[in-house]
C-alpha cells in the first residue's frame, strides 16, 4: 500500500546524476606528509603480509604507498601477480625494482627494505606453519640511479594514488586483498630514529589505527576492513582477540569493502513533524521512465499512543543486503537440494550484476575467498525495495514480505507504530514499553544481545508477542551507537550459511562478544518463542492442518474463530502454501516452554527442503523433507508468567499466504483473531 506525503515536495529533473559508490579499503595516515628526512638519512621499511589474491584485473595491489607518480617522489611496496615490486621515486623518475621470488597465497611474509642513499635492500622471509620447513626466502642489493627523494605525501597501506606506475590516480586505487600486519618505519644515517610503528591489535572496535612510536602518526581507516583477525604470530593458544597477548596486529584489507558510498549529495527531503512512524521513500525518476524507491524508516514520536507496534529487521535488511549468491564463481553461491536457478528477468539480479561497486552482504564472500564480516546501510541497497522479488524464490522476502504485514494492519483499522530492531538494540526496553503487543517480521533472523534482551523483557512485562515469520533470532550480530550504518556477522561452522569465519576470528570485532548462533550461545529461539529455526527449502510451501482438539477448546478456539478448521491453513501464496523458505519447530530439548501448545503442523515438504545442519550429528542422512519428521513448521502458543502471551507460527512464508487474494485467506482470519484478542487483553502484571 503506498500513499503518498503531500507535505514534501516534488523533486526537479536537475537533482540527479551518475555516481560511484567507490569500494575499496585502506588506511590513512595524512602526518606522514610531515616527515622531512636530512640529505644524509634513509629509510628503513618492516612489516608482515598475507596476500589472499595473487591474479587481479587491474595494474598491481599496493601494500605500502607514499609515492606521488606526478613529482616522481617517494616509494611504494606492491603485490603484482606472484612478485613484490618496489617503486622508488628519486625525482626525474620512478625506479622499479622486481623481486624474483614467487609469492604464494596465504603465506605470511617479513618485508624488510631500505633505501639509503644510492642503495636499495630488501629482504623477504617467508614464515613457516608450525612444524613445516619454511621456503627460501630472497636478500637482494640494488644500486639506484639516483637517491629517493620522500616527497611530502600521505602514507596508505592497502592502496596508492596511482592506477599505473605511469597514470596518478585522484582517489586510492589499485587496492590490496590480504593482511598486513605491524609495519614500522625508521630513519636511518649516521643515527636511527623511530618514524612511526603500528600496533593493529590496539583500538579494534574503532576505525583508528594507532603509532606506539609515540610520535602520534595516527591513522585512520576507510571503508571498512577487517579487523580482530590473525596474525603473523598467531599460534592457537587463544582464540579470543579480547583476551590474547599476541597473535591479533593484522587487519585484513578487500578491493571489494565498502562502508560509505560517500555519494554528493544530489537533494534533500525534510520530514514533516506529523509524519506517522513507517516505512517511507522517495521515489527518484529518470527521464527514460525508470525509477526507484530509496527506503528509509520513521520511528514513533513522542505524541504516538499506539498499543501495537510491528518491529521491522533492519539487522536482517541489512545481513541480505545486496547479497549476490547467485554467483556461482564463488564459494558462498546458494545451494539447495533440487538445485538453484535465477527467475527470468528478475530486475533484482539485473540491477546488481551491472552494479559490483554496491559493496557486499553478510552472505558473500570477498574477491579473495574471505568472509565478509561487515554491511553496511550508507549505500543504496537494491534489495530493500517495496517491489523486491527473490532473485531465486521468485517471490517478496524480508523487507517487501514486511510490507504486505503493513498492509494487513492498515486495513485492521488497529493503530500501530513501526520500530526497528536498531531501536530494540539501542534503547532496549524502553523501545517498548508503551506497547501492549509486537510483531515480528517475517525473516528476524539477526539479532544482538540488547535487540534479543528488548524482546525477553517485553515479555517478562506481560506483553503479547506475534512471531509471525521463520528462522528468527538465529545469528548473533552487532551494531554499536557510534557506527549505527555498520552491521557485524560472523558465522561459525554451525547453521545454515553461505560463509564460514575460520577459527580464531569468530569474535565480533565492534564488541568483542562471540559471533555465530544464538543457539550455541545458550540463547535458543524456542525460550522464548516456542519455535526455532530447523530447516530450508527453495520449493513451493505447504499448508498447515490444525490440531482439532484445540479447535474445540474455549481456552483456544477463539484462535479459529471464522475459519473451516477441516480446511488446510495456509493453502496458497505468492510462494506456495504458508510453510515454506525456511521453517521452524517445537523442540522441548532446545527449551520450548512445557506449556506450549501445538495448535497447528504443516503438511510433509517435499525433498527441496533440507534440515539445518546444527540438528545432525552424524554424517547426514535422512535430512530432506520426504523422510525427515524435523523439517516441518510449528504453529504455536503458550501463555507467559508476566501475564501475556506468545504466537509463533514458523515460517517465513507466512507474510507471503497473508497477502494472498487480497488478504481474503484463513492466515489473514487467524492472524486477526490473534491481534485483536491480544489488544483486548492489554498488558498482562508482569513478572513480580
Amino acid at each position: 500500500m503506498l500513499e503518498d506525503i503531500t507535505e514534501v515536495p516534488v523533486g526537479h529533473h536537475e537533482d540527479g546524476r551518475y555516481q560511484d559508490a567507490c569500494p575499496g579499503s585502506y588506511a590513512l595516515i595524512p602526518s606522514w606528509a610531515e616527515v622531512t628526512p636530512t640529505v644524509k638519512e634513509g629509510i628503513e621499511v618492516e612489516f608482515h603480509v598475507q596476500p589472499y589474491l595473487l591474479d587481479v584485473n587491474y595494474y598491481c595491489q599496493t601494500l605500502i604507498s607514499c609515492l606521488d607518480i606526478s613529482s616522481r617522489t617517494g616509494f611504494a611496496v606492491v603485490l603484482r601477480n606472484s612478485n613484490i615490486e618496489f617503486f622508488i621515486g628519486t625525482g626525474n623518475r620512478i625506479q622499479v625494482i622486481q623481486s624474483q621470488l614467487v609469492v604464494n597465497r596465504w603465506r605470511w611474509l617479513q618485508i624488510r627494505l631500505s633505501v639509503l642513499n644510492n642503495t636499495f635492500t630488501s629482504n623477504i622471509r617467508q614464515l613457516n606453519r608450525l612444524a613445516e620447513i619454511a621456503p627460501n626466502g630472497e636478500t637482494m642489493t640494488t644500486a639506484m640511479l639516483a637517491p629517493m627523494i620522500l616527497g611530502s605525501n600521505s602514507l596508505l597501506f592497502g592502496a596508492g594514488m596511482f592506477k599505473d606506475i605511469g597514470h596518478q590516480s585522484s582517489k586510492p586505487s589499485c587496492f590490496y586483498n590480504g593482511r598486513i600486519d605491524s609495519p614500522s618505519f625508521t630513519m636511518a644515517g649516521s643515527s636511527r630514529r623511530t618514524l612511526a610503528q603500528y600496533d593493529f591489535s590496539k583500538d579494534i572496535p574503532s576505525d583508528s589505527i594507532a603509532d606506539v612510536s609515540g610520535n602520534g602518526r595516527h591513522g585512520v581507516l576507510v571503508n571498512a576492513p577487517t579487523r580482530a583477525v590473525k596474525g603473523f604470530d598467531w599460534d592457537g593458544t587463544q582464540p579470543d582477540w579480547t583476551k590474547a597477548l599476541y597473535g591479533y596486529g593484522a587487519i585484513h584489507f578487500h578491493e571489494d569493502d565498502l562502508d560509505d558510498a560517500k555519494w554528493a549529495t544530489n537533494f534533500s527531503v525534510t520530514i514533516p513533524s506529523t509524519a506517522r512512524s513507517g516505512a517511507y521513500a522517495v521515489e527518484v525518476k529518470c527521464s527514460d521512465g525508470t525509477s526507484d524507491m530509496v527506503t528509509f524508516f520513521v520511528r514513533p514520536g513522542p505524541s504516538s499512543t499506539a498499543q501495537v507496534a510491528l518491529v521491522l529487521t533492519t539487522f536482517t535488511y541489512l545481513a541480505y543486503a545486496n547479497e549476490r549468491m547467485f554467483d556461482e564463481t564463488k564459494s558462498s553461491a546458494m545451494t539447495t537440494p533440487d538445485g538453484v536457478s535465477i527467475g527470468q528477468g528478475n530486475e533484482y539480479y539485473k540491477n546488481l550484476a551491472r552494479r559490483p561497486d554496491l559493496g557486499l552482504s553478510a552472505y558473500d564472500v570477498h574477491t579473495d575467498g574471505s568472509p565478509c564480516a561487515y554491511s553496511s546501510a550508507r549505500r543504496p541497497i537494491l534489495n530493500l525495495r517495496p517491489g523486491y522479488v527473490h532473485w531465486a524464490l521468485d517471490r517478496p522476502r524480508e523487507f517487501s514480505a514486511d510490507l504486505l504485514m503493513v498492509g494487513f494492519l492498515e486495513r485492521s483499522g488497529i493503530p500501530y507504530d513501526i520500530i526497528t530492531d536498531h531501536c530494540l538494540s539501542s534503547r532496549g526496553r524502553e523501545a517498548t514499553s508503551q506497547y501492549t503487543t509486537i510483531i515480528t517480521g517475517c525473516h528476524p533472523e539477526y539479532h544482538s544481545l540488547g535487540s534479543l534482551d528488548a524482546f525477553s523483557a517485553f515479555a517478562k512485562s506481560g506483553g503479547n508477542m506475534m512471531y509471525l515469520g521463520g528462522n528468527g533470532f538465529y545469528w548473533v550480530a552487532d551494531v554499536v551507537n557510534e557506527q549505527p550504518h555498520r552491521l557485524e556477522v560472523r558465522k561459525g561452522d554451525q547453521g545454515c550459511r553461505s560463509v564460514t569465519f575460520p577459527a580464531g576470528e569468530r569474535m565480533h570485532s565492534l564488541t568483542g562478544s562471540l559471533g555465530g548462533l544464538w543457539r550455541s550461545r545458550g540463547r535458543a529461539p524456542n525460550y522464548l518463542w516456542g519455535i526455532g529455526p530447523c530447516a530450508f527449502g527453495a520449493g513451493k510451501g505447504k499448508p498447515y492442518t490444525a490440531d482439532l482438539r484445540y479447535v474445540q477448546d474455549a481456552q483456544f478456539s477463539w484462535i479459529f474463530k471464522g475459519m473451516d478448521p477441516t480446511e488446510p491453513i495456509g493453502e496458497n501464496g505468492f510462494g506456495g502454501g504458508a510453510s515454506g523458505d525456511e521453517i521452524d519447530r517445537l523442540d522441548y530439548a532446545l527449551g520450548t516452554p512445557s506449556n506450549t501448545v501445538l495448535l497447528a503442523r504443516s503438511q510433509q515438504h517435499d525433498d527441496s527442503f533440507g534440515l539445518f545442519n546444527e540438528d545432525s550429528m552424524f554424517p547426514m542422512v535422512n535430512t530432506l523433507g520426504s523422510n525427515c519428521d524435523m523439517v516441518r513448521s510449528d504453529l504455536v502458543y503458550y501463555d507467559t508468567a508476566g501475564g501475556g502471551a506468545v504466537f509463533s507460527v514458523g515460517s517465513i512464508n507466512w507474510y507471503c499466504s497473508l497477502g494472498w487474494d487480497d488478504y481474503s485467506n484463513n492466515v489473514a482470519t487467524m492472524t486477526g483473531n490473534v491481534l485483536r484478542e491480544f489488544v483486548r487483553r492489554g498488558k498482562g502484571g508482569g513478572v513480580q
